[in-house]
């Protein structure tokens, strides 16, 4: 009786995906490649030098032309040096830190105009996404052994430009930040309970009025299932 309800179970949801997939007719699959980045205590603004690779795949569901729905994975590493900066202070601290941050997101996107329109004047849209995020952000610093392997939770958040290649696929870009709500991306961990960590040498580790951040800046490339034909027995 249990294998029977089961089954009963999985047929449902496979007969409601593919009944809504069937009217949006505008379901993508995609991936992406391009270059991470970080803010911090340890780079307290964006540089370029400081870029590393990274790369992503996604699901994207339109359920209307203004609005959609994208769930994603993203791989990067993010890093930051000290020794080379302009700045005396941080050049006498020297810290330094390479992350790897493994991503999984859900955002949805606002597109000005649609794009998928199939016409040569609308195949050009800017877009804006807000949405939320789990990292797992693996970090090896030369101040601290204990490295954060936490879950980090963030905010994607920012803009980009999709285009229309041909009926099936588009092409997209974009730049996000990732607003998190911690201060140990870095390894610069300043919690008030070690005076080992939170200072040391006399230098003061953390700004205990700012969070890290990263980001991510790309290139990408979707097919879109334009129409799902369902199963005989379905209709």
């Amino acid at each position: 009786m249990k294998n029977m309800n089961y089954k009963f179970i999985l047929l449902f949801a496979l007969f409601s995906i593919l009944s809504v997939a069937s009217q949006a007719q505008d379901i993508e699959f995609g991936f992406g490649a391009g270059v991470a980045n970080y803010t911090g205590d340890i780079s307290p603004s964006y540089k370029l030098k400081n870029v590393r690779p990274a790369g992503e795949f996604f699901f994207r569901y339109n359920p209307s032309p203004s609005f959609a729905l994208r769930f994603g994975a993203m791989v990067g590493v993010i890093k930051a040096d000290e020794s080379d900066s302009e700045n005396l202070f941080f050049q006498r601290r020297a810290a330094k830190f390479v992350a790897t941050i493994y991503e999984v997101s859900g955002r949805m996107e606002y597109n000005f105009r649609d794009y998928r329109a199939m016409s040569e004047l609308n195949r050009l849209s800017p877009y804006v996404f807000l949405g939320g995020s789990v990292a797992h952000i693996a970090v090896n610093s030369n101040y601290f052994d204990n490295q954060p392997n936490a879950l980090e939770i963030g905010l994607p958040i920012g803009v980009g430009l999709k285009y229309m290649l041909a009926h099936s696929y588009n092409l997209g870009f974009e730049f996000g930040a990732r607003p998190t709500f911690t201060d140990a991306i870095d390894g610069m961990i300043q919690d008030g309970t070690n005076e080992d960590i939170s200072s040391v040498g006399k230098f003061q580790m953390t700004n205990l009025f700012t969070k890290d951040m990263y980001y991510y800046a790309g290139i990408s490339i979707s097919f879109t299932i334009n129409r799902v034909i369902c199963p005989t027995e379905f209709r």
